[in-house]
């Protein structure tokens, strides 16, 4: 899951906005951040972890052409959030704009945020980049950017026709992993109040 389901999450479940994007620029132990950011960052590791266990994700990753398989994680990641971005209003009253805007005016009123996450916030603000995940074009668009921090980003590139070649079958994962995915948030935050 990329930044929109991380942030939908995030808002269900009533945990740090900005530890639910920014976790993806923190390296190593998360013990050193100071709440509510630890608690945000935590359920976005175990997530993460969550989505690449997941038998329909396991299943979408095998049906990639084999050439382009070693890059399915970052494109499902992608695929993903556009398919939220364009069934938004089946996870949330808002529409989907307006969440947007929300989520970058917390995130930027939040102390503490990880450095390298800066730069990349005020990019997401000024180009809106939650709601341009409903256009395929702009998925393309955002994987060609990610290809650039690649070390051979031709490879990504290469393989972002996948995600569209797969396009039912990634969405059909999606509508019943995203509300999995809900629920196991509050699970783990429930594991997480509770006593040792």
């Amino acid at each position: 899951m990329n930044f929109l389901a991380h942030l939908l999450i995030a808002d269900h479940t009533q945990t740090s906005l900005a530890g639910a994007v920014g976790a993806d620029f923190v390296r190593g132990p998360l013990g050193g951040w100071p709440e509510p950011l630890h608690t945000g960052m935590a359920l976005h590791r175990f997530i993460d972890v969550r989505v690449d266990q997941d038998p329909r994700v396991l299943a979408l990753k095998a049906a990639f052409d084999p050439a382009h398989r070693r890059m399915a994680g970052i494109l499902l990641d992608l695929a993903f959030d556009h398919q939220l971005a364009r069934q938004w209003s089946r996870f949330h009253p808002w529409p989907l704009p307006r969440f947007s805007q929300h989520c970058y005016a917390e995130m930027a009123r939040t102390e503490h945020l990880p450095e390298r996450f800066r730069p990349v916030l005020a990019a997401m603000t000024r180009t809106d980049w939650l709601v341009q995940y409903r256009d395929a074009a702009n998925i393309d668009g955002a994987l060609y950017n990610i290809a650039r921090r690649l070390s051979r980003p031709e490879r990504l590139r290469a393989a972002i026709p996948e995600i569209w070649r797969l396009e039912a079958p990634i969405a059909d994962a999606f509508d019943s992993l995203m509300p999995d995915l809900l629920d196991q948030a509050e699970a783990f935050l429930r594991h997480k109040k509770s006593p040792a």
